[in-house]
């Protein structure tokens, strides 16, 4: 059987189904930012005694570096969860997967290309304010007016991505986003296939 012949076998799951993944997954993406900031903080306060003098130069950018770190580190977990279970900690919850057009599990590559492409959990309104501080920073260290242009277009992006992936969820007969579209994926219940 080929795999053009499996792909009509597959359930796409529900808009309620992925609306429901993308609001846990934001819950989990803010208590994310808030543990890395709390970390920051905390180390901006060890290294100030406990605000009883004032802290170095170097712990201000060691704030910057945890502040900068969230969109890779939180890029790097969501891919290792869809390719190690097909699903982020909301699918998880709203018991879909992600899986490729023939069914099969998503390997790393294809994760990574999914997240890549303007998927809502990495160009998320959360992190908007973050990509603009990664922005100013590298702005402020090249004084480069192109990397403030691509800064303020990834922060325009991450306000626009969720809206763009509903969009073209409603507007695909298969229920794919914009970024599954591209990825080759499909979001299918956990169950997987219909019977035959």
């Amino acid at each position: 059987m080929t795999a053009t012949a499996t792909i009509p076998s597959l359930r796409r799951a529900r808009l309620e189904a992925r609306l429901v993944a993308f609001v846990v997954d934001s819950v989990v993406l803010l208590s994310f930012i808030f543990v890395l900031l709390a970390v920051a903080g905390l180390q901006l306060l060890i290294a100030s005694d406990f605000g009883k003098g004032e802290a170095p130069d170097s712990s201000f950018y060691a704030v910057l570096a945890v502040v900068m770190a969230v969109i890779p580190l939180w890029l790097a977990f969501n891919v290792a969860l869809c390719r190690w279970r097909g699903q982020t900690v909301g699918k998880y919850v709203a018991d879909v997967r992600v899986v490729r057009e023939d069914g099969r599990p998503l390997d790393a590559k294809t994760s990574l290309v999914r997240f890549l492409l303007l998927h809502p959990l990495l160009f998320h309104p959360f992190l908007a304010l973050l990509w603009v501080l990664t922005g100013a920073i590298l702005t402020s260290l090249t004084v480069s007016a192109a990397v403030l242009v691509v800064t303020f277009a990834l922060a325009f992006l991450s306000a626009a991505a969720p809206l763009l992936a509903i969009g073209s969820i409603l507007l695909d007969g298969r229920r794919r986003a914009l970024h599954d579209r591209v990825a080759g994926t499909t979001v299918v219940p956990a169950g997987g296939q219909e019977p035959s």
